[in-house]
């Protein structure tokens, strides 16, 4: 359990956990709403998601320092001295989307991640996520995201991580099976879950910057395997059929590379 501590200014923080097996535990509604963070940005703010532990009933404050923070995002200590204002003004700046339906009617209720997050060189990062988010984040029993830091800490995009976390929010079972899973995704949510309804209009631009991207990092630094194929609507595609399966289960996939889906 994290130990509190007095921070220069008085105020009572709690240490950061390293340890990346621990879990990331976040609603679906967060999972899938629309988020722009660059990409330290985006693991910090999951490092500290991952602090939370199931009895907590408040968000606290936490502290790591840079060497901590080197060795987890494994970026040099001098560039990550160089960039961490870059990191903290991009989390207080960016805020979270949740998509909210209401008969034919799409809202975005837009909420900020943290309360703060700054660097102080006496101490270093100090992050405090928004109590806005504590229905997301706490005491979750049912409609929640779960998966190990260790599985996201090593990408290099951004679009890896959020497509990495809509496929573990739209599998239903808690173990996939030997023949793999079957997840569709509108090209719509893709896009928005993945800061890009404005970027890549071009369906194969988004293929190779977001898609390719995303499918290679997951294979090659998680126990995951992804392929995709596409669902079209005569000649425009408008969605995304990927197949999870266990890098252990290599050689029992029934996926065909080349098989496409009209609607």
């Amino acid at each position: 359990m994290a130990r509190g501590k007095k921070r220069t200014d008085g105020q009572l923080s709690f240490n950061f956990s390293l340890n990346t097996g621990n879990y990331v535990v976040q609603a679906n509604d967060l999972v899938g709403g629309k988020q722009s963070l660059k990409l330290n940005s985006a693991k910090l703010i999951r490092a500290a998601i991952m602090q939370i532990v199931p009895e907590d009933k408040e968000l606290k404050p936490y502290i790591i320092t840079i060497k901590e923070l080197s060795g987890l995002l494994k970026v040099s200590e001098s560039n990550l001295y160089r960039d961490i204002d870059d990191i903290t003004d991009d989390i207080m700046k960016k805020p979270v989307f949740i998509k909210r339906v209401s008969k034919d009617t799409v809202k975005w209720v837009k909420i900020a991640g943290v309360t703060s997050c700054e660097y102080n060189s006496d101490i270093g990062v100090s992050i405090k996520l928004n109590d806005d988010l504590k229905p997301f984040l706490l005491q979750l029993k049912e409609h929640y995201t779960q998966y190990t830091l260790d599985n996201i800490m090593a990408m290099k995009s951004t679009y890896s991580i959020r497509i990495f976390e809509l496929l573990q929010e739209k599998i239903k079972t808690k173990v996939i099976g030997r023949s793999g899973e079957y997840v569709q995704i509108s090209l719509q949510e893709l896009r928005e879950c993945c800061d890009c309804e404005d970027k890549y209009k071009q369906f194969n631009h988004f293929k190779t910057r977001v898609l390719d991207t995303a499918c290679k990092e997951i294979n090659s630094l998680t126990l995951f395997r992804v392929k995709y194929t596409y669902v079209k609507h005569g000649k425009t595609i408008v969605a995304i059929v990927f197949h999870v399966n266990m890098s252990y289960h290599n050689g029992n996939e029934e996926q065909n590379d080349t098989y496409k889906l009209w609607v």
